[in-house]
């Protein structure tokens, strides 16, 4: 969560995010339709008008703020600039339960009325520094989050690194694509040695 990631931070940030995304799968959050769902999404275009499904149009405000604090534009773009808040509205809608909406829309109430409870000013209108700070706590159960808060926020962030990471931007400019990981081997050298027979037919 910091602006500027070095390599070895980077690294060490997105060994979190798979940490993350194995919590979310061992809690049942990312079901096993959850990538079909993820790859029927549409970005929709600025200033195009759409209908939310979970959240309201406000609580999207505030997390387009979050996903841009947990994954900031750095020579990439933040997770907030290429939509991963709608992405995270339309995966709720397609896959999880009302118990899960009831618990994201519980999370960033948390988030934006402790941010006016400590600082007076909502969440998305906070300096990038005090998001932060904010989410940090959040993040570590300090005072005056719970440990229940915690694990939904734990959840949130798996959904944001899955909705990024499926994203063109997060698996093709922040990572580095291979349609065949570890390379593609179209031909072998034949030596003359023998093929292998089926010899169970005969």
């Amino acid at each position: 969560m910091t602006a500027e990631l070095t390599s070895q931070s980077r690294r060490r940030f997105l060994q979190g995010v798979l940490v993350s995304l194995g919590a979310g799968l061992g809690n049942g959050f990312i079901g096993e339709n959850a990538v079909a769902a993820a790859l029927s999404y549409r970005v929709i275009p600025d200033g195009e008008p759409h209908q939310t499904k979970v959240l309201s149009n406000k609580q999207l405000v505030m997390l387009k703020r979050v996903c841009n604090t947990i994954i900031p534009a750095t020579e990439t773009a933040g997770a907030g600039d290429i939509g991963v808040h709608d992405f995270i509205d339309h995966h709720l809608y397609h896959c999880y339960d009302l118990n899960a909406h009831t618990r994201m829309r519980a999370i960033l109430s948390v988030i934006e009325t402790s941010s006016l409870r400590i600082y007076g000013q909502p969440f998305a209108q906070l300096n990038s520094e005090k998001q932060v700070i904010h989410l940090t706590r959040l993040e570590t159960a300090a005072e005056p989050f719970s440990e229940q808060q915690r694990t939904d926020f734990k959840q949130l962030k798996a959904l944001v690194c899955f909705g990024y990471y499926t994203s063109e931007t997060g698996a093709s400019h922040e990572l580095v694509y291979q349609a065949y990981p570890g390379g593609f081997k179209g031909q072998i050298a034949y030596r003359g040695q023998a093929g292998f027979g089926s010899l169970a037919y005969y």
